[in-house]
């Protein structure tokens, strides 16, 4: 799992999560879309898509706290992103 913001730092474009959204809406499926989301694991998606995104993720075993997906346990931690620490 992925923020918007850490997909575009990834790639060399901080700042640019509102790019990432795009490009994954132009995708249409051929990237794991339900894998990204919003600052703190909110589903960011039109309201059309919702029930889906989160269904996906259920059926993948990621856990939902509320309507967030509990990101300390799934969250990736790319080349660039900083590693937290244990607490």
């Amino acid at each position: 799992m992925a923020t918007y913001g850490q997909v575009a730092a990834e790639a060399g474009f901080p700042g640019y999560h509102r790019q990432v959204a795009q490009v994954l809406g132009r995708a249409h499926g051929s990237l794991p879309w339900q894998r990204v989301l919003g600052s703190g694991g909110v589903i960011k998606v039109p309201p059309a898509e919702v029930h889906e995104q989160r269904l996906l993720l259920e059926m993948e075993g990621v856990k939902f706290r509320g309507r967030r997906v509990v990101m300390e346990e799934c969250q990736w931690e790319g080349l660039w992103t900083p590693r937290r620490k244990a607490r």
